[in-house]
């Protein structure tokens, strides 16, 4: 590895260093300022959406929802697809907010308390909507719970939170 080589990967280094330090220090001087999290995406922060949509429509579970998930942390299955906890549980941690609810998680598939967020993810989802990949050939057939349809699901719920319907 040449000089240029070296100085370049140092300058990268040094950029996501310093992008680190500062959201960490943007993190601690606005902890208290939130008081929800609304959340979107997949298996990567879905906190049992897929879970719960499983359980209604088909009443089969995924391997998810058996050990060794769950294990780690929660010390049982949470329809999380890890063994423990997922980023967003961390950064709701870190706000001081209680974990997200699935959104398909309470009374009636619906949640039950909005007040500090809910999470919209669904392991599977896809960004781009199923008439895309219909229109293609291509069938997914986890689920249908793609970007659009959380952002729906979002707006669903805009009206317990906002008194204007724009």
């Amino acid at each position: 590895m040449g000089f240029s080589s070296s100085c370049s990967l140092f300058k990268h280094h040094l950029i996501i260093s310093f992008i680190i330090n500062i959201a960490i220090i943007t993190i601690s001087h606005v902890n208290g300022c939130f008081t929800s999290i609304f959340s979107f995406g997949d298996s990567l922060t879905d906190t049992g959406n897929l879970h719960q949509l499983s359980l209604s429509e088909s009443k089969k579970l995924s391997h998810f929802d058996f050990p060794p998930y769950g294990r780690t942390f929660f010390g049982y299955p949470t329809g999380r697809c890890s063994d423990g906890r997922l980023v967003i549980d961390f950064i709701a941690e870190d706000f001081g907010l209680p974990f997200l609810p699935p959104y398909f998680g309470g009374e009636n598939g619906k949640p039950r308390n909005l007040e500090n967020g809910v999470n919209f993810a669904i392991a599977g989802a896809t960004a781009l909507d199923d008439v895309f990949f219909k229109e293609r050939g291509i069938h997914n057939p986890l689920t249908n719970g793609s970007l659009g349809v959380q952002l729906g699901y979002f707006k669903d719920v805009l009206p317990s939170f906002c008194s204007s319907s724009s």
